[in-house]
C-alpha cells in the first residue's frame, strides 16, 4: 500500500495509502500537478497533489480492481476502467477547486469480455478507446459527452497491459495484444479503423507495457512470458530487437509497466520489486530497489513519468 516516487539523482520517496490499497497503475493529470492512482485492492481511485504528496481525495468507485484511470487533454474529464465490475466511470475534474466527481458509467462487459482493462483519448478528448479484457478482447469506442458504446474493433487477444499510445500526428494511437506471440497496431482515431501491421511475425509471449521514442521511429514492448525481455520494433522496418531485463539469474521477474524519458526508458520489474533505469543511447541498465521481490503476487506493476 505505497507509492514510490523516483527522484532524478536516484534517492526514492514514500507516499503512504490508506490500509488495504494495492496501487496498481499511475497516470497524472496534463500539466502534471496531480497523480492517478488506481486502487485494486477496493476499486477506489486516490489522487495524490504532486507538489506536496498529499492524498487530496479518495474516489468509491465501486468493487475491487480499478485498474486504470486517464485524464482526458484538457484535464477536465476521467475516465477509470474496472474489469471486474466491467464498468468504465466518467469523472468530472474540478482541479482548481480540487474536486473529482463521477458522473456516470458505461458498463462494457459482455458473456465474453469481463470488462474494460485501460483507456486512451482522442486527441480532441471527445472519443475513447478502452481495451477489454477476455479472450476475444478487442477495443470499445466510446463517446465520452454521452459515455456510450459507438463500437468495438477486434483484437487478437486482450490489450491487457495498457499497451496504448497517442501519435504525436494527433491521430493515430499505438497499440499491441497479447494473443500468440504478441501483435502490433496503429488505430486511425478519424476514421476509427485499427490497422495490424503482420510484419514482424513473432513479437513475444505475453506483451504488456509499451512506450514508443519520441521521434516514433522505435517502440518498447515487455514481453512477460517465457523469457523476461523488452522487445524492441523498428517502426519504419521489420525489425524486432530485444533487451534483456534479467536482475535476478535464472528466476522469472516479469517487467511488466514501461514508462519513458527522453532517452532513459523505466520499466518496473514485478516480481523482484526494482525499476529497471534503461539508458536507451549505450544499451545501460541499472536495477533500483523499491520495493522487497514479492513472495505471492507482484510487488511493483505501475509507473509513470511526472509532465
Amino acid at each position: 500500500n505505497e507509492l514510490k516516487i523516483l527522484l532524478g539523482m536516484g534517492s526514492v520517496e514514500t507516499v503512504v495509502l490508506p490500509v488495504g490499497s494495492a496501487p496498481h497503475t499511475i497516470s497524472f493529470s496534463p500539466d502534471g500537478s496531480y497523480a492517478y492512482v488506481s486502487n485494486i485492492g477496493d476499486g477506489s481511485l486516490i489522487v495524490v497533489r504532486a507538489a506536496d504528496r498529499q492524498i487530496v481525495a479518495t474516489l468509491d468507485l465501486g468493487g475491487g480492481f480499478t485498474h486504470a484511470t486517464k485524464a482526458s487533454p484538457d484535464g477536465t474529464v476521467l475516465l477509470s476502467a474496472n474489469f471486474t465490475t466491467g464498468m468504465l466511470t466518467k469523472i468530472a475534474a474540478d482541479e482548481q477547486a480540487e474536486t473529482w466527481t463521477p458522473v456516470s458509467s458505461l458498463n462494457l462487459a459482455t458473456p465474453t469480455v469481463r470488462g474494460p482493462v485501460c483507456v486512451i483519448f482522442r486527441a480532441d478528448g471527445q472519443r475513447a478507446y478502452a481495451s477489454l479484457f477476455g479472450p476475444a478482447g478487442g477495443i470499445a469506442i466510446v463517446d465520452v459527452p454521452t459515455m456510450t458504446l459507438v463500437g468495438t474493433l477486434p483484437t487478437a487477444g486482450s490489450v491487457s497491459g495498457c499497451g496504448l499510445v497517442n501519435s504525436n500526428d494527433g491521430r493515430t494511437i499505438f497499440l499491441t495484444s497479447a494473443g500468440g506471440t504478441g501483435h502490433f497496431y496503429r488505430l486511425d482515431t478519424w476514421t476509427d479503423t485499427l490497422y495490424e501491421d503482420t510484419s514482424y511475425g513473432s513479437i513475444g509471449s505475453d506483451l504488456h507495457g509499451l512506450a514508443v521514442a519520441a521521434n516514433e521511429k522505435t517502440a518498447y514492448i515487455t514481453a512477460r512470458g517465457v523469457a523476461d525481455e523488452i522487445k524492441v520494433l523498428n517502426l519504419n522496418g521489420t525489425e524486432v530487437g530485444t533487451i534483456k531485463i534479467d536482475p535476478r539469474r535464472d528466476i522469472a521477474d516479469r517487467p511488466d509497466g514501461l514508462a519513458r524519458k527522453g532517452s532513459t526508458l523505466y520499466a518496473t520489474v514485478r516480481f523482484s520489486g526494482q525499476v529497471a533505469r534503461i539508458k536507451l543511447q549505450t544499451g545501460s541498465i541499472e536495477y533500483i530497489d523499491v520495493a522487497p521481490p514479492a513472495i505471492s503476487g507482484y510487488a511493483v506493476h505501475g509507473i509513470a513519468v511526472r509532465p
